[in-house]
């Protein structure tokens, strides 16, 4: 019951977007920020990401510094960092929040099957 209560909870705090509908988004005015630790980062990432270490306990002062009024874009490596990253920034203030489902890990697999 819990865990159907926080997944429901979870998408009415950000927009979980496919792969490919992440692409289309990165394409427009957005905020990028990878919420992975910075040695994860260091070995990969999304082009023009930003990295903002949600396990980081500067966490909530380094996001805030962000604009809030524009739309930003979050992954993680498979995706549940993301969604705690989401909760956090929806309580800080954010509007619109699209999350990478699946994650960097997604990302990777699908650029693999496109080649």
């Amino acid at each position: 019951m819990y865990f159907l209560l926080l997944v429901l909870f979870s998408q009415t705090i950000s927009n979980l977007q496919s792969v490919d509908d992440f692409a289309v988004l990165m394409g427009q005015e957005y905020v990028l920020v990878d919420v992975r630790s910075a040695e994860e980062f260091a070995q990969g990432a999304l082009p023009n990401a930003i990295n903002i270490s949600v396990n980081a306990i500067d966490f909530p002062f380094e996001i805030s510094r962000l604009d809030k009024d524009l739309p930003v874009l979050i992954y993680c490596k498979s995706g549940a960092r993301s969604a705690r990253a989401a909760i956090a920034m929806k309580a800080l203030g954010f509007e619109t929040i699209h999350e990478l489902e699946g994650g960097y890990l997604a990302w990777e697999a699908a650029k693999k099957l496109k080649h």
